[in-house]
């Protein structure tokens, strides 16, 4: 018996990285799970055939999150193919390129600021807009938002993409005292450095080396570390946890 029998869940961007561990963890636990991705198609059919050989239901679904009526679309359907929908965890975020991370603050063009707040922001806002009627309806409901250690302790580099993280983190807060007397937990991540496979690509062994030994516990972290944590929000055992940025870092934010 999991500690999500029962239950459906939606990940956004679940078809790759942190996202995906998610999904294979909330379906470890026994939910449904609908992975959403945006061009991503085999990669979250893969997805969801590791998740039926862990024997839960999953269904891969398209939609664009910085789009309203896309995120409308995306839930809509998850409820139609489960039934329901209990726990919304957004995963979708803008690719971190190095180009962009590192321009210098005034030499970046609307374009590139705008990119992370539609992603991130816009669509955690459109996702968790889409979702709470069924939750509401239902009395219960987790919802997990992904922000980033750095949106808590500042940086010089990638500031469109701390603005958007740092936008996730209040938005989790305020919605949490907006639903919560209905019923429905909304709690916020702030990562630190999470070793994927986008990660890897982004930085140079020599920068990867070197932010290793940024944290406390003196290494990256793991997509599966965080998605413990997924697993532990969406389900009975966080019941009196809302409105919380848990800090999954490492101990970065010590420093």
């Amino acid at each position: 018996m999991g500690r999500l029998d029962g239950r459906v869940a939606l990940v956004t961007g679940g078809s790759g990285g942190i996202g995906r561990a998610a999904v294979l963890e909330l379906a470890r636990e026994g939910a449904d799970v609908g992975v959403q991705y945006n061009h991503g198609k085999e990669a979250a059919e893969a997805t969801v055939g590791a998740v039926r050989k862990l024997g839960s239901r999953g269904v891969a679904l398209q939609a664009d999150v910085s789009d309203a009526g896309s995120c409308e679309r995306l839930v809509a359907d998850v409820v139609k193919e489960f039934d329901g929908l209990d726990i919304a965890a957004c995963f979708a975020g803008h690719p971190i390129r190095t180009a962009e991370w590192y321009k210098g603050y005034t030499a970046l063009t609307p374009g590139e600021i705008r990119a992370p707040l539609d992603i991130d922001l816009l669509g955690s806002i459109f996702v968790t807009q889409a979702a709470l009627p069924t939750m509401v309806d239902a009395r219960r409901g987790s919802i997990i938002l992904v922000g980033s250690t750095p949106a808590l302790t500042g940086d010089t580099f990638g500031i469109p993409y701390l603005v958007a993280k740092g936008g996730v983190l209040a938005l989790a807060r305020a919605l949490a005292q907006v639903v919560g007397p209905k019923g429905v937990r909304v709690n916020a991540l702030a990562l630190g450095s999470i070793e994927t496979e986008a990660t890897k690509r982004a930085t140079k062994a020599a920068d990867r080396k070197a932010l290793a030994q940024e944290p406390a516990l003196r290494r990256w972290g793991t997509p599966e570390e965080v998605a413990r944590v997924v697993a532990f929000l969406a389900s009975d055992d966080a019941s009196y946890i809302t409105g919380q940025t848990i800090v999954v870092d490492g101990g970065y934010a010590l420093r």
